[in-house]
């Protein structure tokens, strides 16, 4: 066994609560994990892990362990990253969380650059809208398109990009007139799920802001679909200018309140907090800067 990979499976085995979750993980065999474990223990003379048929958990000697085999693994890897770095090199493994309609966009047509660049580099992209526990489910790198959320991950914000009040043409003509955002509190809104029941939008305009509280009968947690919903004429959404911007174009849809600013919407990259940012995270986040720069988002 070596010891590093037996130290690697101990600490994913507990922080993802089963032998089966830490070798999927990990891409190695259940077996593999259960002999790595036990000649760990021997190895040892103590015993980790309290297991039964339905639960695994730390003994007190094993919780002690969780501690200093996390530490000693991030002492090994930032070791790993600096030597890299040094050497130019990118490798490994690198798992990276997006968004399901900015992932489609912009990542999918344009990764094959990236693993052009690194061909000793193994890519794992997973798109969901949920925000996940980098730790618990083992991603390098987690993107995050919107109102930033507090965390206790570092954060390196990629690209600044202005939201955009719109509604189609249709919704427009049979609604009453918006001339203030005061007036939205008569309209029918589409908006995030996963919020409040109360939304307030908050608009700027000569320095002065301006909240309102903005109701609706449709809420989705995929803004593709409250695109949708707003093109068909169902309501007033509040958008990303990355989404809205070709149906404004094509007429589809038209921007309200102009001379009224929303809060603009970073582009955000997450990753675990370390002294030494690994290189492969930090070459995919020198490629997204690269990419959403020339992709003129901003």
């Amino acid at each position: 066994m070596d010891r590093f990979e037996g130290l690697r499976a101990y600490v994913r085995i507990v922080e993802l609560g089963t032998f089966t979750a830490a070798a999927r993980d990990l891409r190695i065999r259940q077996a593999t994990v259960s002999r790595w474990i036990a000649e760990l223990e021997d190895e040892l003379g103590v015993q980790l892990l309290d297991r039964t048929t339905r639960t695994v958990r730390m003994t007190r000697a094993g919780a002690r362990f969780y501690d200093q085999a996390k530490a000693l693994l991030g002492m090994w890897e930032d070791a790993a990253s600096a030597a890299r770095r040094e050497h130019g090199e990118v490798a490994g493994r690198l798992r990276v969380s997006a968004p399901v309609v900015f992932g489609r966009r912009f990542l999918s047509p344009n990764l094959g650059e990236f693993l052009s660049a690194h061909p000793e580099l193994e890519l794992e992209v997973q798109f969901s809208d949920r925000y996940i526990d980098l730790v618990e489910e083992g991603v390098d790198v987690a993107l995050r398109v919107g109102t930033p959320v507090d965390s206790d991950y570092r954060a390196r914000t990629l690209i600044t990009t202005p939201r955009r009040l719109v509604a189609a043409p249709g919704y427009i003509k049979r609604s009453p007139v918006i001339r203030h955002p005061r007036d939205l509190t008569q309209h029918m809104c589409l908006l995030h799920s996963g919020l409040d029941n109360r939304v307030t939008w908050r608009f700027s305009r000569d320095e002065e802001l301006h909240r309102v509280d903005v109701s609706g009968r449709f809420r989705a947690n995929h803004s593709e679909t409250l695109l949708e919903l707003a093109r068909q004429g169902h309501g007033v959404a509040l958008l990303a200018s990355w989404l809205v911007d070709d149906a404004i174009g094509r007429g589809e849809l038209e921007e309200l309140l102009p001379e009224y600013r929303a809060p603009a919407a970073p582009i955000q990259a997450l990753f675990a907090s370390k002294r030494h940012t690994p290189s492969n995270v930090d070459a995919f986040i020198v490629f997204l800067q690269s990419l959403l720069s020339s992709l003129e988002l901003a």
